[in-house]
């Protein structure tokens, strides 16, 4: 899986940049996102694609080809007929992580991708989530194309894992 591979490379390359950040969730948020040199940024570089990453409809990056742009211009906006990449960053893991990946859910987009940080408890956690995704009309299409990736973020050791939902289970990458 591209996203996958280019942001556990993008992340190793900056691991001192980002274990500084780590425990400042403001800090970490926009290193991750918000940023110019933003992880996300990096990320969509590296896969040739361009990055929104100021709230497009609530989610907290998207990552587009010139394909996708709609052929209007009106305004300061972004105006989008196609999603690349729906992504979602969330630094506390029981926070609600259901409301993420409900929202993955409806978006229309080649790849829904969640990022966050588990301390324990994340295969009890991981199970509920794909309890959430089984349930949806279009779970056995997002399991055969490989279309919902979580990725978990360790501090302590500094590791990055990759989950893609598959019907039976999550598969990891």
């Amino acid at each position: 899986m591209q996203f996958y591979t280019a942001w556990k490379a993008i992340a190793e390359q900056r691991e001192t940049e980002i274990l500084a950040a780590w425990d400042n969730a403001q800090e970490y948020t926009s290193l991750i996102i918000r940023s110019e040199n933003s992880i996300i940024k990096s990320v969509s570089s590296a896969l040739e694609l361009h990055c929104y990453n100021r709230d497009y409809y609530s989610l907290d990056s998207v990552l587009y080809c010139d394909s996708d742009r709609a052929p209007v211009e009106q305004g300061n906006g972004l105006w989008l007929r196609d999603i690349t990449v729906a992504f979602e960053h969330e630094n506390n893991f029981f926070s609600g992580l259901y409301q993420e990946v409900s929202h993955l859910l409806i978006t229309n987009c080649v790849l829904r991708v969640l990022v966050t940080y588990p301390n324990t408890g994340e295969l009890d956690e991981l199970a509920r989530l794909h309890e959430i995704i089984s349930g949806n009309r279009s779970a056995t299409l997002i399991s055969n194309l490989e279309n919902f990736l979580i990725i978990f973020g360790y501090k302590s050791p500094y590791r990055w894992e990759g989950f893609v939902y598959k019907s039976e289970s999550w598969k990891a990458i």
